[in-house]
């Protein structure tokens, strides 16, 4: 007995793999350490990042420009006389050209933008709202991973509890059909008797060898994510159940309504509609800039030119526009951009219902849950009374060996269902959470 009881806690617990390495952690731990190796995470943080320089972008926008041009050209005279006409009205004056020429130039240009239609302020503000939307799309990822953490490991919770429940019913049938071979020696009991706890045992062990099956692959779905080495195994502790309800469903939905990510994006999107409205109005106005050009003409091959043989021109100018098209063309870019604007208006109002539908069916799924576990704890009290008397008739040939065995499976069966519904009641109250806005347990 003792021998077999190992062995079933060998498949049961999984130390077959006795080089794994083996790692306690709470729910809050996990979900600790599955956001701190999450790559979606990483991935969220290059999105600001990248959102960050895009603004410094937009601020270099307003700087000045400067630029250097330089060329050298070689031409080859094939018609060396050229003739201009005389300023005093005689005849024309013969000009004779070398026959090789060549001529260095260089440009250096500075131009400052005054006045731009307060586009360069527009995109400035725009970057901005850019950075707060991405941070904003990084708490929406963290929230939606540390949940599918929370999921996970209560499934994996709910796994390891059916294990020991089974072991012990492991145990308390191997006892009993140790027992009721001896009442066969004895002549109490009949061979079909000794079969019907046998096949018992059997279906037991059945289930024990699915359910470390299926732990595996949690425990290895586990491992991936929340960053460990694939032949981890995962020992969980004893979760913290929420079994109360001490907030209003009102209480919950204001919360979330208040609190909901969703709604704070499209208060961004809201925001980046007007500056759009007004960026597209302002493209009517003016522009503005100043300009200074200093030009260096060298027709000599020289490369450093006697004195009064190169030419050096300063040129300071300002610089006006208007692009008059913009009065009659910016009109329909105007009504696209306050469509915009009233789309994002028309989705608040949706996801403000899809909120509302979302707390809703999670504060009732909640308190179904709290409602179905009162209702199993009174069930095990009954199927533990149930047993315990079958188990008396049966000692005095009142009853049948399927009437004590069937009694036996609704208490392990009552033990089990109640362990379900803790975790389901555990999970319901992260999914109310996360229809609030607050995931982290």
């Amino acid at each position: 007995m003792k021998k077999f009881a190992t062995a079933v806690m060998l498949i049961i617990t999984g130390y077959a793999t006795v080089y794994a390495q083996v790692k306690t952690l709470s729910l809050e731990e996990a979900v600790a350490l599955g956001l701190q190796s999450s790559k979606q995470l990483t991935l969220a943080k290059h999105e600001v990042d990248k959102a960050s320089a895009e603004l410094e972008q937009a601020k270099d926008a307003s700087l000045p420009t400067a630029k250097v041009t330089a060329g050298y050209s070689h031409a080859l005279m094939l018609a060396r006389s050229f003739y201009i006409p005389s300023s005093d009205g005689g005849g024309p004056k013969k000009l004779t050209l070398p026959f090789d020429n060549s001529v260095t130039m260089a440009t250096l240009s500075i131009s400052q933008p005054v006045f731009s239609g307060n586009q360069f302020h527009y995109a400035r503000k725009s970057a901005a709202l850019m950075i707060e939307v991405s941070k904003l799309n990084g708490e929406t990822d963290k929230d939606e991973i540390a949940f599918n953490i929370i999921s996970a490991y209560i499934n994996y919770y709910k796994l390891k509890q059916n294990q020991k429940i089974l072991a012990q019913n492991l145990s308390d049938i191997d006892s009993k059909l140790e027992e009721i071979k001896k009442f066969e020696s004895q002549g109490l009991a009949t061979r079909n008797d000794v079969l019907r706890f046998e096949l018992e045992k059997s279906n037991m062990k059945l289930s024990a060898i699915e359910l470390e099956n299926n732990r595996k692959i949690v425990n290895y779905n586990l491992n991936i994510l929340l960053g460990l080495a694939d032949s981890t195994v995962i020992e969980e502790q004893d979760v913290s159940y929420k079994l109360d309800m001490n907030d209003s469903f009102e209480n919950y939905l204001a919360q979330a309504l208040k609190d909901r990510k969703e709604l704070a994006g499209l208060k961004y999107q809201d925001q980046l509609s007007d500056i759009n409205i007004n960026k597209v109005k302002d493209e009517k106005l003016p522009t503005l800039g100043v300009s200074g050009n200093l030009y260096y003409i060298n027709p000599s091959k020289d490369i450093i030119p006697k004195s009064g043989t190169y030419l050096a021109p300063f040129m300071i100018g300002l610089n006006a526009g208007w692009d008059i098209s913009s009065l009659y063309k910016n009109k329909n870019k105007l009504n696209e951009a306050k469509i915009q604007k009233q789309q994002v208006a028309d989705r608040t109002e949706i996801i403000k219902d899809q909120i509302k539908t979302d707390v809703n069916k999670s504060y009732i799924q909640y308190k179904q849950a709290l409602e179905k576990i009162v209702v199993l704890q009174d069930a095990i009290t009954q199927a533990t009374e149930n047993e315990r008397i079958t188990e008396s008739k049966f000692q005095n040939n009142l009853v049948t060996t399927t009437d004590r065995i069937d009694a036996q499976t609704l208490l392990y069966q009552s033990r089990i269902n109640l362990e379900l519904a803790k975790s389901d009641a555990t999970a319901a109250y992260y999914a109310l959470l996360k229809s609030t806005g607050h995931i982290q347990p």
